[in-house]
């Protein structure tokens, strides 16, 4: 079906785009990229009032945007969707200073905090990790191999990136349920519509989230050991930057990899031949990953403010005006990627990707290498050892409601 066939039966109307615009219900939560279809052809550049900012949806503007990060800020880039009640702020006046950090920084103070973590991040750091990954992932499949069920999120894609998060800093497994809820609830105060209850809730597992990183903090530097949190108080950054950066962390990273495996699993196993592919032709899993990362990308919108008036699409925005970048429409535009649409096994496998999940250009995500190696383990050894797995049929998926990551809230499988 071509563009203008697909515009004929569309369901939107130009004039009423940005009241039409709803992301956090369906139909639109569970399927956002009709709507970004229309938006590319019609009205690349729209307000929205639920976001109380401009959403951009094409491929050619977020990456004119992302390469000038002079004239596009990321001060904002952490902020309510809409406003915090003073019940609220009175939650979060109980944390830590709220200091930029590596998402929400420009310039030299991006710079200035990125620099501890080079080394961290560093692909022959990387690659001594391998081993210790792999042996991770056994251990969870270890767990649920012979239960012929599983929900894949909660058994296997959600501990993995925080276990090995938490091996990183030389923290307590045992601590990693709380940073997963404290985590969830953070997210959901930074990209979610929320009731005042539910803010002054998920305020509070923020702050809860600060004060545990910074008791990890105090004991690393009473007892400091090989480990990223003793690594990194050895450099120039003050606690409030210290906690900021470790945080963020756990929060971006572990989302990051869980729903990337979530949501690439379930496209895999919808498509017949494709997980046989996978196992019988580990090789290809590399290239499989960067698909699922463009086709729906777990981090699938990021914030840019604007230092001047500028106009983009034809639409003069205002000077200060918070700008959506549609990182998952992006990924879909039909003007840059052939088939957009369609999950397509080979995309990647002779090319370089330049899907925008990881971001682009100074801002791009710090931990996407450990991300692609953890998910590239992940496929390698569940292929191998769970060759006939199959999505359980008539369950019923939910996407978490939240605009800065896309993912299911659970996902049945099942083999023989």
């Amino acid at each position: 079906m071509n563009i203008q066939e697909k515009m004929q039966g569309c369901p939107f109307h130009k004039e009423k785009i940005g009241e039409e615009y709803q992301p956090f219900v369906n139909p639109q939560l569970s399927d956002p990229y009709s709507f970004y279809d229309f938006a590319r052809n019609e009205e690349p550049v729209f307000y929205s009032s639920v976001l109380s900012g401009y959403a951009i949806t094409r491929y050619s503007d977020i990456i004119s945007i992302l390469k000038d990060p002079v004239k596009f800020s990321s001060r904002d880039n952490i902020q309510a969707i809409g406003k915090y009640a003073p019940e609220t702020i009175e939650v979060l006046r109980t944390g830590f200073p709220f200091v930029s950090d590596l998402v929400n920084s420009d310039g030299d103070r991006h710079k200035f905090l990125r620099a501890p973590l080079q080394k961290a991040f560093a692909p022959a750091k990387l690659k001594s990790m391998e081993g210790s990954i792999a042996a991770i992932v056994n251990r969870l499949i270890d767990n649920f191999i012979n239960d012929n069920q599983v929900d894949i999120l909660d058994k296997f894609a959600y501990p993995l990136p925080m276990e090995v998060i938490f091996t990183l800093y030389g923290a307590p497994l045992e601590m990693i349920p709380d940073f997963k809820h404290w985590g969830y609830q953070t997210t959901r105060l930074f990209s979610s519509a929320l009731t005042v209850e539910e803010q002054v809730e998920c305020a509070r597992s923020f702050v809860s989230i600060q004060h545990a990183v910074a008791n990890l903090i105090e004991e690393k530097r009473k007892a400091p050991k090989d480990d990223l949190i003793s690594n990194i108080i050895e450099s120039e950054l003050e606690t409030p930057d210290i906690v900021a950066v470790l945080y963020g962390l756990i929060v971006a990273g572990h989302k990051t990899t869980s729903h990337l495996i979530g949501n690439t699993l379930k496209v895999l196993l919808e498509k017949p031949g494709y997980w046989k592919a996978i196992s019988e032709n580990p090789s290809i899993i590399p290239g499989v990953v960067e698909e699922g990362l463009r086709y729906d990308a777990p981090i699938p919108a990021m914030i840019r403010t604007n230092n001047e008036e500028v106009e983009i699409a034809g639409v003069k925005i205002p000077e200060n005006s918070k700008l959506f970048l549609m990182y998952g429409s992006a990924n879909r535009d039909e003007n840059h990627y052939q088939n957009a649409a369609e999950f397509d096994i080979q995309r990647f496998q002779n090319q370089t990707s330049d899907h925008l999940a990881f971001g682009h250009g100074v801002h791009r995500c710090i931990g996407s290498g450990l991300a692609l190696m953890e998910t590239k383990i992940a496929f390698e050894l569940l292929s191998q050892r769970i060759p006939n797995l199959k999505i359980q049929p008539n369950q019923e998926l939910n996407y978490i409601p939240t605009l800065m990551t896309r993912g299911f809230t659970s996902l049945i499988l099942e083999w023989n």
